[in-house]
């Protein structure tokens, strides 16, 4: 199985306005909150794309989103094992994305609720 990994990076202002802060008790707030919105809007998608006769439901319900680094990061990953297949199709069937669209319009949300906080 294809490991998918996005990351979020090139805001050094923003991560050096994050490090020097005592209490990061709403910078943990805002990450379960995007963690939460992303899982969201990423069995959204599922939903909306995943409507062939064949559709179980399984791959949303396998979407998780477990909080880490003392609650400074979110992963959010869908546990089938035929996710990748689905997200980036194969030479048989045409990609279905849900992930990768969800992220592009969380990691915008995500880093303008930071940029207000560091205001």
């Amino acid at each position: 199985m294809v490991k998918i990994s996005m990351k979020l990076t090139g805001i050094k202002e923003l991560q050096q306005a994050i490090s020097k802060r005592e209490d990061l008790t709403p910078v943990k707030t805002i990450v379960a909150k995007h963690g939460d919105k992303l899982k969201a809007k990423t069995i959204s998608n599922m939903n909306a794309a995943y409507t062939a006769g064949y559709s179980t439901g399984a791959t949303a319900l396998s979407v998780t989103n477990e909080i880490g680094d003392g609650g400074l990061s979110a992963t959010v990953a869908p546990h089938s094992t035929y996710f990748s297949y689905l997200e980036y199709g194969t030479r048989f069937m045409s990609a279905r994305p849900t992930l990768k669209p969800a992220w592009a319009y969380e990691a915008v949300q995500f880093v303008n609720d930071l940029q207000k906080l560091m205001k």
